[in-house]
């Protein structure tokens, strides 16, 4: 009885390990696909896919500026926690934007 039940419980952990490793897989994967530039967006669009990512933009001015999209509207971006910036937060109007890097794998 007791071998019996020592049994169940290690298949049910064994069980319970392999379906969470692949829902993590599957999670991985999915992350993996949203992560993409898409042409057939506007510059503004493709930037709000990447909400709570980082990103580096360059200005038509040359100046580039690295942080996390917290918002896209009104043909404003808002980057929180700039690179090498402690505790800055940056609006950039997105027509003043000439490229985008982003970080897709």
């Amino acid at each position: 009885m007791k071998k019996t039940l020592v049994a169940t419980v290690l298949l049910s952990m064994i069980m319970s390990a392999t379906y969470l490793v692949q829902d993590s897989c599957a999670a991985t994967e999915t992350k993996g696909a949203a992560m993409q530039i898409n042409l057939e967006l506007t510059l503004a669009d493709n930037l709000l896919a990447f909400k709570g990512k980082t990103v580096t933009v360059t200005l038509s001015s040359g100046q580039t500026m690295a942080g996390i999209v917290k918002n896209v509207n009104n043909g404003i971006l808002h980057l929180e926690k700039l690179a090498q910036k402690e505790f800055f937060d940056a609006i950039i109007v997105i027509d003043k934007i000439s490229a985008v890097e982003v970080r897709v794998k």
